[in-house]
């Protein structure tokens, strides 16, 4: 049995899609031409996966000097300046959804669920239902995506119990903090390029202002091994 089949037994109540799945193409591009060893022994070397919390650094400096991510860059971003940052943890719920402003990249280093909506959807509907709006996606470690601007996403839910590890990479100082005088209309404006709405289970989240726009059933899974 493989690692989706066994982990769509232990979360029955949810239909689990591959990234081999037509419905993937709305969302997002697979990349096969890579080679991301570097990128992993970097990350063995030199990052633990964070617990009991999710950690991200927007821009890690030596990532960004690896050679297959430069090649991105030149590939996806046209050459734009790009930031590429580890993001780490122990997700297992789909609390919040956030887009920007060009497309994200992914690089997996373990097996990850990624729960995906569209922006028009939230836009026509005035806020996002992930169990009902969404898709839900098993992408293997290994795999490099990109996920287009007008995807909705968020941090990963982990398959093994041990955690996830990503790389993120975007357009240069987004999800940075913003100006202190920064002022918009917008609030869905978090940090820089970082559009985001959470569920009202949040209360983090909502304490330093971010908007509640997600409504439905909560979704959470459970990791294998545990």
């Amino acid at each position: 049995m493989s690692t989706l089949e066994d982990f769509q037994k232990k979360n029955p109540d949810y239909k689990i899609l591959s990234i081999d799945d037509p419905d993937f193409k709305k969302y997002g591009k697979v990349y096969t031409k890579y080679d991301i060893s570097e990128v992993k022994d970097y990350m063995d070397k030199n990052v633990k996966i964070s617990s009991p919390s999710n950690f991200y650094t927007p821009s890690n400096k030596d990532l960004e000097k690896i050679p297959a991510i430069q090649e991105m860059g030149k590939d996806i971003y046209a050459f734009m300046p790009i930031e590429a940052g580890e993001c780490t943890g122990q997700s297992t719920n789909f609390s919040a959804i956030e887009y920007h402003q060009g497309s994200e990249t992914n690089i997996m280093l373990t097996d990850v669920i990624m729960v995906l909506g569209q922006r028009s959807t939230l836009d026509t509907k005035g806020e996002y239902s992930p169990s009902e709006d969404g898709q839900i996606f098993f992408v293997p470690a290994g795999t490099v995506v990109e996920f287009y601007s007008t995807t909705l996403h968020y941090a990963p839910i982990k398959v093994h119990d041990s955690g996830f590890s990503i790389i993120v990479i975007l357009i240069k100082g987004s999800n940075e903090e913003l100006p202190a005088d920064f002022k918009s209309d917008n609030k869905r404006i978090v940090k820089q390029n970082k559009f985001q709405l959470v569920d009202s289970s949040r209360k983090d989240k909502i304490a330093i202002g971010v908007e509640v726009g997600l409504t439905g059933k909560l979704i959470e899974m459970t990791p294998l091994d545990k």
